[in-house]
């Protein structure tokens, strides 16, 4: 099968797609034949080195490169409920010590790094969702607030402020969002119950609409 790979850092040309044997599926894992993976900065940062300058991963011959993935199940290993062959999944490979990355024809990870796709999704719509929408949950998840409490959401017309955004409506919060003038209107369909136009006097803005500032 082929994949993307990297074997020396720098810009878009050091990647090279390369013919590399189908992963083998372990016992709780899941092998997928990609249809669809996102491009994150991640991705970018990987390719140029990042993340061997600054400790996060060791320097190897062959690294590979993306993140998000979407595609159908051609193979369950042992111990694994939940998934079948067929079935339409969305996936996230967040481990820096593996040879391939979601830049592969076919990729094994473990089931708890996968999720079903809904009816009426395609495969490219939920590539976009894993790490994106999984930073945003986790940052709330930390910041513990309680329903009926306000967050501010910063950049809330981006891929994480926007899921941050709506998976705090979800929550019962109360969001002030901050983006461009143009994209008000996105930001209020998401869910957000005030805007601050980007530039503002943020913290003046802020109180303003919610005296005393938000949570």
């Amino acid at each position: 099968m082929r994949a993307v790979v990297v074997r020396s850092f720098g810009g878009p040309e050091v990647l090279e797609i390369e013919e590399v044997p189908v992963p083998e599926t372990g016992v709780g894992q899941v092998r997928v034949r990609v249809e669809a993976a996102g491009v994150n900065p991640v991705d970018v940062a990987t390719r140029a080195g990042v993340l061997v300058e600054i400790g996060l991963a060791d320097r190897r011959d062959v690294h590979g490169i993306g993140w998000d993935l979407a595609g159908v199940v051609e193979e369950v290993g042992a111990g694994v409920t939940g998934f079948a062959p067929g079935d339409r999944v969305v996936g996230l490979v967040d481990r820096l010590d593996l040879p391939l990355g979601a830049y592969a024809e076919q990729v094994v990870l473990d089931a708890d790094a996968l999720a079903l796709i809904p009816d009426g999704v395609t495969a490219v719509q939920a590539a976009t969702l894993p790490l994106n929408s999984l930073t945003a949950d986790q940052a709330l998840d930390l910041l513990e607030l309680s329903e009926g409490q306000s967050v501010l959401v910063t950049g809330a017309a981006g891929a994480v402020g926007g899921h941050a955004v709506e998976l705090a409506v979800l929550r019962g919060l109360r969001v002030v969002a901050v983006a461009g003038q143009e994209d008000e209107d996105l930001v209020r369909r998401l869910g957000a119950e005030f805007f601050v136009p980007r530039g503002a006097e943020l913290g003046a803005a802020v109180r303003k609409l919610v005296p005393g500032g938000v949570d």
